[in-house]
C-alpha cells in the first residue's frame, strides 16, 4: 500500500513532511538512549550477577517501546568466556539501536538547511562499517562500553546520537508552524494548545530568574495520541527534560550528567505523587536517566502539574556549579538544601552566580573584620544553622538585587549589612547558649537533690541508679553546648569571654555527673544523720542553680532594659549565687564532719566526702560564672554610655 510519505517520496519533496520526520526522530531517540541503557545495564549485571537489578520497565514503556520481552534481558545476561557478554535479544537490540539512529538521521538527511549533514551520514556509515556482528546474541563487553561512551577521540553510537538530537532540536525549532506562550509548536490539537500554555506559565514564572544563561528553549508536538514537550534545560548535551502527556498521565523524562542533580529534581517534584522508576545510570553510561509517572485525576489536574513542573526547571541550570560554590562554605547536605531553599522561595541560585558567587561573601567577610581562621569554614564561623541562613540571604538579595536593577556594589553593602548582623547576633547569643547549659546544671541539681533523700534506704530501688545514668546523658549534652560555643571564640574578646563562661559552667555539670557516680556507691545500710547533711547540701546547691537559672535570664534583658530596677534586680541575683555558695561552704564541712564521727567503713567515709565535695565544688563553679555574668554585663553597659 503506497503511503503519502512515499508519494511525497517519489515527487522529492521529503521536506514537506519534514515535521513528522522530526517527530519520529526525536521518538526514536527515546528509544536509542533505552536500548543503550538497557545494554549497558544487562552488561552491568552478567559481570556482576549478584547485584540487584532494575528491569527498566518504566523506561521501556516512557520511550514508546512496546516488546515488555525486553524486560528480562538483563535479570538472563551472562558474563562468556574470553571477555565476551550473552544478551538476549543482543543481536536485535544491536540493529534496534541502528535503526532507531537512521530513524534521527532521516530528518537531518531530509532538511535542505542542515549543515553538515552529509557528515552525519558518514559517521553513520562508518560506525555500521565497524559494528560488531552479535552473532548467537554475542559481543564483547568492551564493545557494548563502546557504544555508550562519548567521551576519548573515537566517535560512538551515544556521541552521534547526541549531535543528532541537538540537531533535531534545531530543525524542530525552524520547521514550528505556531508559537504557544514562546514555545516552538507544530501539529497542536486544541486541548493539547491548554496543555502547553499551562506548561509555559509556569515556566515563565520562574524563567527570568536564569538572566542571561541560555536556555529553556521548548517545543511541543503531538505524535499519535500523545503531546510531548522538550526542554532543553541549558547548554549540557546530555542535559534534557521530555514531557510525554497521554490521556491523564503525565511522564517525565529526565537525562543529567550529575546524579546529585538528578535527585535534586526528583526532591522538587515531590510535593506531587511522583513515581520514579529508581533507575542508576548503568557502569560506562554518561548520563542518569530518570523517568517519573504521574496520574492526575483530570484535565485540570493535567495543567496544573505541567505549570509546576514548568516553574520548577530554572533551577536546575547552573545547579552543580552552585552546590560547589556554597560548599567553600558549609557541608555538601547544607549547601544542596541552600539550594532547595532558593528553589522553594522562587529565589534561585543564578543572580547569585551572576553578582560575583563566593566573591560577595569574602568581601563581606574582609569588611566587616570578621577574624575568621585561615582553613575555617562559614558554618564552622558562625555556626551551621547560621550560616546556612546568611546563605540563603545572600541568594535572596543577589535576586532581589538584579532584578531590580540595583549596582553590584548596592547588592555587596547589603550583604556585608547581613553579615554583620548575624556576627553580632551570634556573640550576644552566647547567654542564649549559657541559657541552655544552664537548664541542664539545674536539671542535674533537681535530681540530684531528690536521690541523695532517696539514698541509702529501700526507697532508692533504681532511682539512684537512673540519676546517675541521666547525669551522664546531661552531662554530654551539656558538653556538645560548650564545643558549639567554641566556634565563637576567634570573633572577639566579648565571644571570648563568654566561651570561657560556658567552660566554666561545664565544670559544674561535670561535678554533679560525678556526684551522681558516687551515689551509686552508698550501701543502704549508710548512716541516717551523713544522709541529713548531704540532703541540706543538696538542698541549698538546687537552689543556687535554680537562681542562676534566673540570673542569665535576666542578664539577656539588662542591654534592653530602660529601668533601673531591672539592672538592680540582676546585681541581687548575683549577690544571691555567691551568699549561696558560703552556705554551701558551711554545710560541705557539716557533711565532712558528721562523716568522720559516725562513718566507721573507710569506703563509705569517702563515697560521702566525695559526694560533698563535688557539690561544694559545683556551688563554687556557679558564684564563678555569675561574677563572670555581672562583668561582661557592666562591661556591655559601659560601652553603651
Amino acid at each position: 500500500m503506497t503511503t503519502k510519505l512515499d508519494v511525497v517520496n517519489e515527487l522529492g519533496e521529503t521536506g514537506l513532511l519534514l515535521p513528522d520526520l522530526i517527530t519520529r526522530g526525536l521518538a526514536a531517540n527515546d528509544r536509542v538512549k533505552y536500548y543503550l541503557t538497557l545494554m549497558q545495564a544487562a552488561k552491568a549485571h552478567a559481570e556482576h550477577p549478584a547485584t540487584l537489578a532494575s528491569d527498566l520497565r518504566l523506561e521501556r514503556e516512557a520511550s514508546g517501546v512496546e516488546d515488555a520481552t525486553l524486560d528480562d534481558v538483563i535479570a538472563d545476561s551472562r558474563k562468556e568466556a574470553g571477555g565476551m557478554v550473552w544478551l538476549p535479544h543482543g543481536q536485535r537490540l544491536h540493529d534496534l539501536v541502528f535503526g532507531a539512529l537512521r530513524e534521527m538521521l532521516a530528518p537531518v538527511s531530509a532538511s535542505r538547511d542542515a549543515p553538515g549533514r552529509e557528515t552525519y551520514e558518514q559517521r553513520l556509515e562508518d560506525l555500521l562499517a565497524h559494528a560488531w556482528s552479535c552473532e548467537g546474541d554475542v559481543m564483547p563487553s568492551s564493545y557494548i562500553d563502546g557504544l555508550g561512551r562519548a567521551e576519548g577521540p573515537a566517535d560512538s553510537v551515544h556521541r552521534l546520537v547526541m549531535d543528532l538530537h541537538r540537531e533535531l532540536n534545531r530543525l524542530q525549532a525552524a520547521v514550528a508552524r505556531e508559537s504557544v506562550d514562546g514555545a516552538s509548536t507544530y501539529g497542536l490539537e486544541e486541548t493539547d494548545r491548554t496543555l502547553v500554555r499551562a506548561f509555559m506559565r509556569g515556566l515563565n514564572s520562574t524563567a527570568p530568574l536564569k538572566f542571561d544563561h541560555p536556555g529553556l528553549a521548548t517545543t511541543a508536538a503531538r505524535a499519535g495520541a500523545r503531546l510531548t514537550i522538550q526542554n532543553d534545560l541549558g547548554t549540557t548535551d546530555a542535559h534534557v527534560v521530555v514531557i510525554h502527556v497521554e490521556g491523564l498521565a503525565v511522564t517525565v523524562i529526565y537525562t543529567d550528567v550529575h546524579p546529585a542533580r538528578a535527585a535534586f529534581f526528583r526532591d522538587l517534584l515531590a510535593p506531587h505523587d511522583v513515581r520514579w522508576s529508581g533507575s542508576e545510570a548503568p557502569p560506562g553510561a554518561a548520563y542518569e536517566l530518570s523517568v517519573g509517572r504521574v496520574d492526575t485525576a483530570d484535565q485540570a489536574g493535567v495543567g496544573q502539574y505541567l505549570s509546576f513542573l514548568g516553574s520548577r526547571l530554572v533551577f536546575l541550570i547552573d545547579w552543580n556549579r552552585a552546590r560547589k560554590r556554597l560548599q567553600r562554605f558549609v557541608r555538601k547536605s547544607d549547601a544542596i538544601a541552600v539550594l532547595r531553599w532558593a528553589a522553594d522561595a522562587n529565589v534561585g541560585h543564578r543572580a547569585f552566580l551572576q553578582a560575583g558567587e563566593t566573591r560577595l561573601v569574602a568581601t563581606a567577610l574582609e569588611r566587616t573584620h570578621a577574624e575568621i581562621r585561615y582553613g575555617m569554614r562559614l558554618d564552622e564561623f558562625l555556626g551551621r544553622d547560621e550560616a546556612r541562613a546568611f546563605l540563603q540571604a545572600v541568594l535572596r538579595l543577589s535576586a532581589e538585587g538584579l532584578q531590580a536593577s540595583r549596582s553590584l556594589r548596592l547588592i555587596q553593602d547589603e550583604i556585608e549589612a547581613e553579615l554583620l548582623a548575624r556576627v553580632q547576633t551570634a556573640e550576644h547569643s552566647a547567654f542564649g547558649l549559657a541559657a541552655d547549659h544552664a537548664a541542664f546544671i539545674w536539671m542535674l541539681a533537681d535530681r540530684l537533690q531528690h536521690a541523695v533523700a532517696r539514698a541509702g534506704s529501700r526507697r532508692a530501688d533504681g532511682y539512684v541508679q537512673r540519676t546517675a545514668e541521666l547525669a551522664k546523658r546531661w552531662e554530654t549534652q551539656a558538653d556538645d553546648i560548650v564545643k558549639h560555643s567554641r566556634r565563637l571564640v576567634d570573633r572577639s574578646a566579648a565571644s571570648g569571654a563568654n566561651a570561657h563562661l560556658l567552660v566554666t559552667a561545664d565544670d559544674v555539670a561535670d561535678g554533679l555527673e560525678e556526684a551522681a557516680f558516687f551515689l551509686t556507691l552508698l550501701p543502704s545500710t549508710v548512716d541516717r544523720a551523713a544522709i541529713g547533711a548531704l540532703q541540706r547540701l543538696a538542698d541549698l546547691l538546687s537552689q543556687d542553680a535554680r537562681q542562676y537559672v534566673s540570673l542569665i535570664e535576666q542578664a539577656k534583658a539588662v542591654p534592653h532594659a530602660s529601668d533601673r530596677a531591672d539592672i538592680d534586680r540582676f546585681l541581687v541575683a548575683v549577690d544571691h549565687v555567691v551568699e549561696l555558695e558560703h552556705s554551701t561552704d558551711a554545710a560541705e564541712r557539716e557533711v565532712q564532719a558528721m562523716a568522720i564521727s559516725r562513718v566507721a567503713d573507710f569506703r563509705e567515709l569517702h563515697a560521702i566526702s566525695a559526694i560533698g565535695a563535688a557539690l561544694e565544688h559545683a556551688a563554687d563553679g556557679l558564684a564563678r560564672c555569675a561574677l563572670m555574668i555581672r562583668d561582661r554585663v557592666l562591661e556591655g553597659l559601659a560601652e553603651r554610655s
